[in-house]
């Protein structure tokens, strides 16, 4: 084994340098050659060929090594040790080495470059889904090869997802409840104040947005073609952008909605704040720090699309009106919360960053006991631990 071990280190060392050869030809190749281009193509198909045989190569490789026992911590370990993967791609490779590396009826296919990684994946869940069963593992390792083959891997991982639902009827719920689990959306802050919305969602919500966003945008792009209307700005082209568009007018028309469509009490937010003497050049602030053009912000010219304020940050007008209506009064207003809630952005106490959502209250600084007027100046953010802190201490 170790001559042959040697004699493939200095077959591949070969292999690299046609390599190198081809790709410095491949760039003299001048744009819109259509021979030169066919056949930087047929490089590139033979490369691939290669790099999917080696890949089944690696698999029957690490199924052998899986067999004798050859790595103390496991394969997965070696893998993301040896090999340029993710953690979570060393396992799948470990699994698919551990499941189909060593079966005889797969030797020929995965070293004949005509099985790629995903497929290779396939091939892994389906003895998955029927070990321990009744069924032919050569004709179910068979079929789903044919169905990869001619229809697809797409098709192929429906195979065996009707397979495993029909082995085992409650693997699909319980795969669903376990996809919901895994599920998360995040917002992702930039430097230039663009947000990044990361979502992963299961099969069941997913259809649901994608048929929301698909149905939004083919309607858009109609109107656009053959109504030679423009429901959407001129500078939004793409599908990507065409979607980003979509996303934002479902927060739109939720924001819009009754508590009872939404299933969410709330009072709709106000969305910018701006200094009350600025003038139309000057920035606005988004409720969540973010500075804008005022002339970018819908409806600019309403003034109950933001919340206006002094220049030392206070806030002063809501749709118009005064927000400090009640001096009195013993609790802070709604619109003296949404005020505090843009000004304040979360809990002040020291080293706290709880946000509004974590329904924080309004503090009055000078106790309303002691005569504290119920105004924004004398009213800060604080989530229920620290009020309740900040008023017994000694607790």
């Amino acid at each position: 084994m170790r001559g042959a071990l040697a004699a493939l280190v200095e077959a591949n060392a070969v292999v690299e340098e046609r390599i190198k050869e081809i790709l410095e030809l491949a760039r003299t190749v001048d744009a819109g050659e259509r021979a030169g281009g066919r056949l930087v193509l047929e490089a590139a198909e033979v490369v691939g060929l290669c790099e999917q045989a080696r890949h089944g190569q690696l698999i029957q490789l690490l199924g052998q090594a899986e067999r004798i026992k050859a790595h103390r911590a496991g394969l997965k370990a070696w893998v993301a040790t040896h090999l340029d993967v993710s953690d979570g791609r060393a396992r799948g490779i470990a699994q698919s080495a551990k499941r189909i590396g060593v079966l005889p009826e797969l030797a020929v296919p995965l070293s004949s470059g005509r099985v790629g990684a995903d497929t290779v994946r396939v091939l892994s869940r389906t003895v998955k889904a029927i070990e321990g069963g009744a069924r032919d593992q050569a004709a179910e390792l068979t079929a789903t090869l044919e169905t990869a083959h001619y229809d697809g891997v797409g098709a192929a991982n429906r195979r065996v997802r009707v397979l495993e639902h029909t082995i085992d009827p409650g693997s699909s719920e319980e795969l669903l409840t376990q996809q919901r689990a895994k599920s998360f959306a995040r917002v992702v802050e930039l430097e230039d104040g663009m947000c990044r919305f990361d979502i992963l969602l299961d099969p069941i919500r997913a259809t649901t947005v994608r048929a929301a966003l698909d149905q939004t945008a083919a309607d858009w792009i109609r109107r656009r073609q053959y109504d030679h209307t423009d429901p959407i700005p001129a500078d939004v082209r793409s599908t990507d952008q065409i979607y980003a568009q979509a996303v934002t007018r479902f927060a739109e028309v939720f924001l819009a909605a009754s508590p009872e469509q939404r299933a969410a009490q709330f009072t709709t937010p106000v969305l910018y704040t701006a200094p009350l003497d600025a003038g139309e050049s000057e920035l606005a602030e988004s409720a969540y720090g973010t500075l804008v053009p005022r002339t970018a912000i819908p409806q600019p010219t309403d003034p109950s699309a933001r919340l206006l304020h002094t220049r030392d940050g206070e806030p002063v007008l809501l749709d118009g009106e005064e927000i400090d209506r009640d001096p009195a009064a013993r609790l802070a207003s709604a619109a003296q919360r949404i005020g505090l809630v843009l000004r304040d952005r979360h809990c002040t106490y020291p080293g706290c960053t709880r946000p509004p959502t974590w329904s924080l209250h309004a503090h009055h600084k000078l106790s309303f006991r002691l005569g504290g007027p119920t105004v924004v100046k004398n009213l800060s953010l604080l989530c229920s631990e620290h009020h309740t802190l900040t008023h017994h201490p000694e607790q």
